[in-house]
């Protein structure tokens, strides 16, 4: 993420994450695609110049981030109020 949140405009493809943070390639991947599904990262298709496609990546606005992570407190609140009842109902 500090990579990410260092240049927040900067498109970047999984390998070169790798390289830097001296991590496996699939390591990265599946952090990357975990983070894309969340909504924090947005994911780009660069077609190649010989044929396929690789990702790129960049993070999500501050704002958008706050949303995904105000989104994922409102839902443990939710659970945790629902848990509350149950157990105050002898449940």
């Amino acid at each position: 993420m500090k990579h990410f949140l260092n240049e927040p405009e900067k498109w970047v493809e999984t390998d070169t994450l790798s390289r830097s943070l001296d991590l496996d390639i699939s390591t990265v991947q599946r952090s990357v695609k975990k983070l894309h599904e969340k909504g924090i990262l947005q994911r780009s298709q660069q077609n190649l110049d010989g044929g396929g496609y690789v990702f790129i990546y960049k993070i999500h606005s501050r704002n958008q981030i706050k949303n995904v992570i105000l989104k994922i407190v409102q839902s443990w609140a939710d659970r945790l109020g629902q848990e509350l009842e149950q157990w105050e109902n002898g449940g």
